[in-house]
């Protein structure tokens, strides 16, 4: 399972270096539906962080810039998910 995740890790990470570079040919119908699959899932900081590939403190920089959004109080969370 571990080596799944392993090829699953890589190849997003390779198709979202390729959106910034502009290489990728994606339309704006298959992005949203790329989107629809991960969005539902609410992260923590961390989370997002790792996700994101940034620290702790340029993701508050970032949110208090306006660039990500705030977090939401989610039910059954300590913190904004």
């Amino acid at each position: 399972m571990q080596e799944i995740k392993s090829v699953l890790i890589k190849a997003l990470r390779r198709a979202a270096d390729d959106i910034e570079l502009g290489l990728c040919e994606i339309s704006d119908e298959e992005a949203l539906n790329t989107i629809s699959l991960f969005a539902h899932r609410p992260l923590s900081k961390e989370q997002a962080c790792r996700y994101l590939n940034m620290s702790r403190a340029t993701f508050d920089k970032k949110v208090k810039l306006g660039e990500l959004p705030r977090g939401r109080k989610v039910v059954g969370y300590k913190e904004l998910r």
